[in-house]
């Protein structure tokens, strides 16, 4: 019983840094002024935007890493989740597709 808090604990821990790091960074290279944002097709946006929870893309990782111990997520990669997993004291990572 005592595992789950600390799996939870690992993929906060995980998850964060990422997180804090992905909102302060801003867009590079894009030399106009405020006020001009760059205008994308809807059907972009929703190509990039992930339509998969985070906890049902969970689900699919466990799946196909079979009998490996959860370690932690490594967050999203190009509209991808990325799982890290330990099977036989090695880690290793799952991707699923966010976008199903």
């Amino acid at each position: 019983m005592k595992r789950m808090p600390v799996i939870l604990a690992a993929a906060l821990m995980a998850i964060a840094p990422l997180s804090a790091a992905a909102a302060q960074d801003g867009p590079r290279g894009d030399r106009r002024g405020p006020g001009r944002e760059q205008q994308q097709p809807s059907r972009d946006r929703e190509r990039e935007r992930p339509q998969m929870s985070p906890a049902e893309a969970q689900r699919i990782a466990q799946s196909r890493a079979g009998d490996a111990r959860f370690v932690g997520s490594r967050g999203m990669s190009g509209g991808s989740y990325v799982f890290a997993f330990e099977r036989d004291g090695r880690i290793f990572n799952v991707t699923v597709d966010g976008n199903r």
